[in-house]
């Protein structure tokens, strides 16, 4: 080894992560893959692929901590509140979006393919869906009635600084 390199302060444990590599995790019809959990970054970032089917998605939300998604592959409709009003728009593979703290967005894929992104998020949203999972396992979400399940994930999401929205940004009305 040369010499500087025994001089050079320095971290141990770069490590690489393959592509079907991470931890999975399941809600209902969208998968999650981390690759990167706030403890391996010390507590700096995450970041998980998330892969939604046709006709997945993730409503109306906001929550306290920013969030970038990358196109991977496929297709994804983004919706954002801007001047109270409702937008969309579409992005493909290679397209950036980026959602600052308390931005009300939504996504869904609307195409006949399959979609896969990648989140970079803080630690704040895998302590959510760490918490939503361990609820899945004791009473499975899919066991409730909609509504129900519903409640257990926006009680959840209040401990996380996260709002569910009650509306469908697809039909453009009030949920209950």
């Amino acid at each position: 080894m040369q010499d500087i390199l025994k001089y050079l302060p320095a971290q141990e444990g770069v490590r690489v992560i393959k592509p079907d590599e991470g931890r999975p995790f399941d809600l209902g019809p969208v998968h999650f893959l981390w690759k990167v959990r706030s403890e391996d970054s010390a507590h700096a970032y995450t970041m998980f692929e998330l892969h939604l089917a046709p006709g997945g998605g993730v409503d109306l939300h906001s929550h306290t901590s920013p969030e970038t998604f990358y196109i991977l592959e496929g297709e994804m409709t983004f919706f954002r509140v801007h001047d109270g009003a409702q937008e969309h728009f579409i992005c493909g593979p290679g397209s950036t979006i980026v959602i600052p703290p308390n931005a009300l967005h939504a996504l869904f894929n609307k195409s006949d393919g399959e979609c896969r992104l990648l989140d970079v998020s803080t630690g704040s949203h895998q302590d959510f869906f760490d918490e939503v999972q361990v609820a899945d396992q004791r009473e499975s979400f899919a066991s409730l009635e909609p509504k129900a399940a519903v409640v257990r994930v926006s009680e959840i999401a209040r401990k996380n600084e996260m709002y569910l929205a009650p509306y469908d940004v697809n039909t453009e009305k009030e949920t209950e």
